[in-house]
């Protein structure tokens, strides 16, 4: 799957597509366990796909986090406050 692919995908589809490929994962892990599996490279091409699912996912979910819906009002800034002064110790005690 390309990337412009990805990109263009909602979150909805983007879970859809993420889930058939770790179904797709696990057959290629148990043929491969039955030694029914061919081509060993199917397995590196679907983690591929799975990482490449998973940064779209985390990249759209930070874009809405990022876009809030009305602007805030910045807070007052705070002054520091001034440390307590030491008291001196009295001679004789």
């Amino acid at each position: 799957m390309k990337t412009k692919d990805l990109h263009a995908m909602s979150l909805t589809d983007l879970e859809k597509q993420l889930k058939s490929s770790r179904q797709e994962l696990f057959n290629l892990r148990f043929q491969m366990a039955t030694g029914q599996l061919e081509n060993h490279r199917q397995i590196r091409h679907v983690r591929r796909t799975l990482a490449q699912i998973l940064t779209e996912m985390i990249e759209k979910q930070f874009q809405a986090q990022s876009q809030p819906a009305a602007p805030e009002p910045a807070p007052e800034p705070v002054a520091p406050a001034k440390p307590a002064r030491r008291r001196k110790k009295e001679e004789g005690a």
